[in-house]
């Protein structure tokens, strides 16, 4: 794992989250209790959670930061100084989490104008539907813990879920903050 070109100029990357086991336990317990966002409003037409979800949840909090941490390692540090001379870093601005039961999928669609987005596979089996960059035809196959970071602008979809168990997803956007 690691950079993976999607095309000549843009870089994806692909790593596991070594803590996915209290992860996927914390988001389990959390969306029995969870209403949902309607699919006409949504380029996910499956069950949708708020786009910040549980914005002070120290384990989701934990792991953005891992994500972030990931992405300064691989992109770099942010380097600008804001005009109150802070320096700017990146910073989590949308989490939420995808719940496809048989016969849900995503439209292609982009995440801009946030400058890097990510797709986190929570639960699911090696076959269900990939994550698919659409300009390029480029597939994710899911694996749970697995995270993927590419930046917003690119389009990606999700082919219709074909199986009885849930896929379950978390996704998230970043940008440039002081």
């Amino acid at each position: 794992m690691g950079i993976s070109f999607v095309n000549h100029k843009a870089k994806i990357l692909i790593k596991d989250y070594p803590r996915a086991d209290s992860l996927k336990k914390e988001v389990l317990s959390l969306l029995t209790f969870t209403p949902h966002i309607p699919k006409d409003f949504t380029n996910v037409k499956a069950f949708h959670t708020d786009w910040d979800w549980h914005p002070d949840n120290v384990i989701f909090n934990n792991f953005k930061a891992f994500v972030i941490n990931e992405i300064e390692k691989e992109y770099g540090r942010m380097l600008y100084i804001s005009d109150h001379g802070m320096p700017k870093t990146y910073k989590c601005i949308d989490f939420w989490v995808n719940v496809y039961s048989k016969g849900e999928y995503a439209v292609p669609h982009a995440h801009d104008p946030a400058l890097y987005s990510f797709a986190y596979f929570l639960n699911s089996k090696w076959y269900d539907s990939p994550f698919i960059f659409s300009d390029t035809g480029k597939k994710i196959r899911p694996k749970e813990g697995k995270f993927v970071v590419f930046p917003s602008y690119l389009k990606h979809h999700v082919p219709k879920h074909r199986y009885d168990h849930n896929r379950i997803t978390i996704s998230g956007n970043l940008k440039v903050s002081e």
